[in-house]
């Protein structure tokens, strides 16, 4: 079959399904227009055009004011949104300039009890204010993609953390004791600590960061008397 003719059997079709519809239509809502009809077409009093005049531009008044209200709900949700957005970046402004790595040790680096340092973590804070309740943990990943912390902690600072009341600006480092290699095991630092406009926030040992409703302090359960570390500045 040529072009010209699947185009003439297309509007065949296509006329076919119009006539369908419409005679679809006539049956459904026939009598309902032929009333709406008879009902428009009868004499009406001069008052009553004026009422119906009336209630026309009332029903234009109320569709205006609606579409008003309509847009006035739409721009309010959207100045909402962007203000949200906009306080979220701010509130993440300072959190993203506190970052940690790991880095290796320089050869034959010990502790003051005599173990050999082959790691430390590093956390920089590139503020101008300090941070505050910091907590820095190392972190093994047992495997890569790395998906957040794989150590759970809990309301004892451990041997492998360090606690911090302030941590000023500047880039300051935490040794690592040995003991934590092992197979298809990577070594991480995640930081909890509370910014200058105390919003509190957790970044993972992948660097996600998290923006947390309490400093850590408070989410661990942490009990005092507790070794507050002094800062190494690297």
């Amino acid at each position: 079959m040529s072009g010209d003719a699947d185009r003439r059997l297309g509007r065949i079709r296509i006329g076919a399904f119009g006539v369908l519809a419409v005679a679809g239509f006539v049956l459904l809502f026939g009598p309902l227009l032929a009333r709406l009809w008879i009902w428009l077409v009868q004499p009406r009093d001069p008052n009553w055009w004026g009422a119906s005049g009336q209630w026309v531009g009332g029903i234009g008044t109320i569709g205006a004011v609606v579409v008003a209200l309509w847009i006035a709900i739409r721009d309010g949700r959207v100045a909402r949104a962007d203000r949200t957005k906009r306080e979220q970046r701010e509130r993440q402004e300072q959190a993203a300039k506190v970052t940690a790595w790991i880095e290796n040790a320089e050869p034959n680096t010990y502790l003051p009890d005599g173990s050999e340092v082959d790691v430390f973590m590093i956390v920089s804070n590139s503020n101008s204010e300090a941070i505050n309740h910091v907590v820095v943990s190392f972190d093994i990943i047992k495997g890569l993609p790395m998906h957040g912390s794989y150590i759970h902690r809990h309301e004892d600072i451990e041997p492998d953390e360090f606690l911090y009341a302030t941590l000023p600006p500047g880039k300051w480092r935490m040794p690592v004791r040995p003991g934590w290699r092992g197979m298809s095991a990577f070594p991480g630092v995640m930081l909890a600590f509370t910014d200058s406009r105390n919003c509190h926030w957790l970044r993972l040992a992948d660097g996600t960061l998290i923006e947390k409703e309490a400093n850590v302090i408070k989410r661990r359960k942490i009990w005092f008397p507790q070794s507050i570390s002094v800062p190494e500045s690297y």
